[in-house]
Parts: C-alpha cells; sequence; structure tokens
C-alpha cells in the first residue's frame, strides 16, 4: 500500500545515480576555489544511512505495526462493536502473516547557488508476525498479546537496494498495552 507521506531529507547518499551530479557540483565550486567542492560524497552517504537507522531507532515497531492492524476490516468491525462503551472487550487472534508500508521520501540537495532536482527514493517498512491476540476495547486498539513479531526497514532508490534495517523479533508475552486508552481505529457508519 502507498501512503501519501513525503519526507524531505537534508543530505543525500551516494549512489551510481547520483555520480555525476555530485561531480559537476564539484567542478562548478571548485571553479571558485570553495572548499565544499572537496566533500566526500562516501561520507555523506554514511551519514543519510545512519541517519536513517537512528529515525528508526525511534521509531516504536509495536506500534507501527499496530497502526497497521487498525486499517483491516475485521479490526475496524470490532472497534465499531465496542466504541462508546469504555469496558466493552473483544478479542482477535491473528495467525502469521507479514505486511508492508511504502512510502516515497523526496530528497532535496541546496549546495548554494545549486540545486538539484527532486529525487524520488523508496522506503518500505515491514512488519512479520507469527502470532497475536489483538485487544479491542472502547472503540480502540487497547493491547496485543501473546505476540512474536519483527520488522525491517528498506531504502531504494529505483530499483537498487541501498540499505536494509532488520529489527530483532520481538516477543510480547505480557499484554502490551497501548498509551492513552489505545490506538484510535478509523470506522466508518
Amino acid at each position: 500500500m502507498d501512503s501519501p507521506a513525503s519526507v524531505t531529507l537534508e543530505e543525500l547518499p551516494d549512489s551510481e545515480t547520483l555520480e555525476k551530479e555530485a561531480q559537476a557540483i564539484q567542478d562548478k565550486l571548485a571553479e571558485g576555489g570553495s572548499r565544499i567542492a572537496r566533500v566526500h560524497w562516501g561520507l555523506t552517504q554514511k551519514t543519510v544511512l545512519n541517519g536513517l537507522k537512528d529515525c528508526l531507532g525511534k521509531i516504536d515497531p509495536i506500534e507501527w505495526i499496530g497502526k497497521g492492524w487498525g486499517t483491516a476490516i475485521e479490526v475496524q468491525e470490532l472497534a465499531r462493536q465496542t466504541a462508546g462503551k469504555p469496558d466493552a472487550e473483544k478479542e482477535l487472534p491473528l495467525a502469521k502473516h507479514k505486511f508492508p508500508v511504502v512510502l516515497h521520501p523526496i530528497v532535496t540537495i541546496h549546495c548554494d547557488p545549486i540545486m538539484l532536482p527532486p529525487l524520488t527514493f523508496t522506503l518500505t517498512f515491514e512488519a512479520k508476525v507469527d502470532s497475536a491476540v489483538l485487544i479491542i476495547r472502547g472503540g480502540r486498539l487497547a493491547a496485543i498479546e501473546a505476540a512474536k513479531m519483527s520488522a525491517s526497514a528498506t531504502l531504494s532508490y529505483d530499483k537498487r537496494e541501498l540499505k536494509k534495517i532488520e529489527l530483532d523479533p520481538v516477543p510480547l508475552c505480557r499484554p502490551y498495552e497501548f498509551a492513552n486508552g489505545g490506538l484510535v481505529i478509523a470506522t466508518s457508519p
């Protein structure tokens, strides 16, 4: 499923498709004796990929997976059945499954006075779930029990994979309670 969300990164990883542009920038800046013309683009790539890893480290994978489940018709139906009743609770056992979320970050480089055209990357998040029991309470996804799951993120440009990060599997023996009474589940009347 494609998302309309977009992200603008401040820096750009080096790739085969950007080598010519990088050299053109360096040549243009070198004409005026600029120090930035001597930038090592490999370091820029490493910085961006480390930024991706840091960003992913701040994401709660369980909440991210929970938001994905909130789009399922079965979960929305249970949310409708329990909406407006804070103590009403329904369980939904899940079997082994996976689901991806695809984003298209748009990267721009500004190196005054030069501005390169924006480039569109693909960032794919994928959740892999071995088992889980969802607890829907009061119209919200309130908790997850008896779950074993993992997640990964892959950054690509065109058909070239630039970086893949896999999170360690997360086993949940005790219920994982979402904050603020649970995740809001969009339901239609």
